[in-house]
């Protein structure tokens, strides 16, 4: 279910920038979707491991089921905006490096 995806991938990046009123809007949005158009009476991150972040949900009148999403993959749309969290991008250092020579 691609909207859940994209609600964990807004929820990422609301938790990782809490004073981003835009990301809070997204995951609200998201989340509506899944209320009412996905008929999702409950989901959250129910666990995470270094690859894996786990989903557990309840469609209305179903019983509950848990997925899992590369974490990569969620983690993805963070970096694309806001960068790499103190200077891990592995291509930075090599321009640091030639902006030295």
């Amino acid at each position: 279910m691609d909207a859940l995806f994209y609600w964990l991938q807004m929820k990422w990046v609301s938790s990782a920038h809490p004073d981003d009123e835009a990301a809070r809007e997204t995951l609200f949005f998201f989340a509506q979707i899944l209320s009412e158009d996905h008929e999702l009476v409950s989901f959250d991150v129910s666990s995470e491991d270094a690859g894996k972040v786990y989903v557990t949900y309840v469609k209305a009148n179903e019983s509950e089921r848990t997925v899992w999403f590369d974490r990569d993959a969620v983690e993805q749309l963070n970096r694309d905006m806001f960068g790499y969290p103190d200077g891990m991008d592995d291509s930075s250092d090599a321009e640091d490096e030639e902006e030295m020579v």
